[in-house]
């Protein structure tokens, strides 16, 4: 293992702050702090055209902060908990995957292990 490894990046705070405020219906101060990210990754004579509004064109809607969320943290293990924190997980369709018909894998089974050694354990609905 890496002694480097990062837990957490300021993006992620700020993208956590910015959900919050976005789902109190603060959708401006909710762009502000999601463009104070993207800012580095364009051009400033491309702002107008990427940023959220009131920076910028593009309209936040939740669907484009869950988008938000699979941009800036793709492959970095996190695209579960943002699925199902959106309601998504079990009912959105993908290119290789269909709705579920139900919704248990929003959590994980209890390991056999665990069961074992603790008989007071009950495992998880539809496991």
């Amino acid at each position: 293992m890496e002694s480097d490894y990062c837990e957490i990046r300021l993006p992620e705070i700020v993208y956590s702050l910015a959900e919050c405020q976005f789902r109190k219906g603060l959708k401006n101060e909710a762009g502000t702090l999601l463009n104070s990210v993207r800012k580095r990754n364009y051009p400033r004579s491309d702002w107008e055209d990427v940023l959220y509004t009131p920076e910028g064109k593009v309209e936040l809607t939740e669907q484009e902060l869950l988008d938000e969320w699979g941009r800036e943290f793709l492959a970095e293990g996190r695209r579960r908990i943002d699925l199902i924190r959106f309601g998504k997980f079990n009912t959105g369709a993908w290119w290789d995957k269909q709705p579920d018909s139900d919704d248990h894998t929003k959590i994980y089974p209890l390991p056999r292990k665990a069961l074992d050694t603790n008989h007071e354990l009950v495992q998880n609905p539809g496991y």
